[in-house]
């Protein structure tokens, strides 16, 4: 058996796991993604707070009819 075609087997057979790895790679990329949105509008929630501390908000009564939503 020839040396290309050795190599050409091995490479194959890496193959699956590197697919693997792919997508795992993948999945925790998108997990992080994710978590970083979440801590992104927890800190623009945490201006908005400081922003309007002491304030009075919307009644929910008026934000349901003016976005007309019926619940």
């Amino acid at each position: 058996m020839s040396m290309t075609a050795i190599k050409s087997k091995s490479r194959r057979a890496n193959r699956p796991d590197v697919d693997r790895q792919i997508q795992q790679a993948k999945t925790v990329l998108r997990e992080l993604r994710d978590t970083l949105e979440d801590l992104d509008d927890r800190r623009e929630l945490a201006r908005a707070k400081r922003r309007n501390g002491g304030k009075t908000g919307a009644d929910w009564e008026s934000v349901k009819k003016e976005f007309g939503f019926d619940f």
